[in-house]
């Protein structure tokens, strides 16, 4: 199983975002989990493929021409993919992957794993989404999704469908048990085809 790892280029103001990234990749390490990430040695980008390499793990890494010009691509990852735009990375890493994990980052982070969370919704692929929920920075997220479900803008079954959690076990045991939800829209489809039959 690939999954893919987005996270920030920066290692955040606190050591326990190094510490428990570091740990997260051991446990993937140990379930042979192969990762798929943005190819960086920047930040937690680079924590977590080090890391992976030094468990002995398979690392496949993504990245833009132009961020390897920028000279920060981690040359000791396992294989490479070069590509032209930020879209074409998104979609690779998408298309390689079997599940996903957002560990704490920036706006890069958000709109990676938000893209494939919007097609897990709309039934384009049925992979787990997790966030890795470390020193409770996503929290807040939590609360602003519930209170989107709350004003009618997102369904509970596509908040439900997410795993939050600050425990790697936890993660990697839901990632493999994950049963993904049916699409938004399943229920308007089968209606219509309902009141077709009539």
């Amino acid at each position: 199983m690939n999954i893919a790892i987005y996270c920030g280029s920066s290692c955040g103001s606190d050591k326990i975002y190094q510490k428990k990234t570091e740990l997260l990749a051991q446990k993937l390490a140990a379930k042979n989990f192969n990762i798929v990430y943005g190819g960086s040695l920047q930040g937690l980008m680079g924590v977590f493929s080090n890391e992976s390499l030094k468990q002995g793990n398979y690392v496949i890494g993504v990245i833009t021409h132009d961020l390897v010009s920028k000279e920060i691509e981690n040359k000791n990852i396992s294989k490479i993919y070069k590509v032209d735009t930020m879209n074409q990375r998104k979609e690779k890493m998408e298309e390689l992957s079997d599940g996903f994990i957002a560990l704490p980052g920036g706006y890069g982070t958000f709109e990676e794993i938000f893209d494939v969370i919007s097609s897990a919704q709309i039934g384009y692929h049925k992979k787990p989404c997790a966030f890795y929920n470390i020193n409770g920075y996503y929290d807040k997220l939590i609360d602003f999704l519930n209170s989107c479900e709350k004003e009618g803008f997102i369904k509970k079954d596509y908040i439900d469908m997410l795993i939050f959690s600050d425990d790697e076990d936890e993660i990697i045991e839901k990632i493999s048990k994950y049963q993904a939800p049916k699409d938004k829209w399943h229920w308007k489809s089968t209606f219509y085809l309902i009141m077709m039959a009539f």
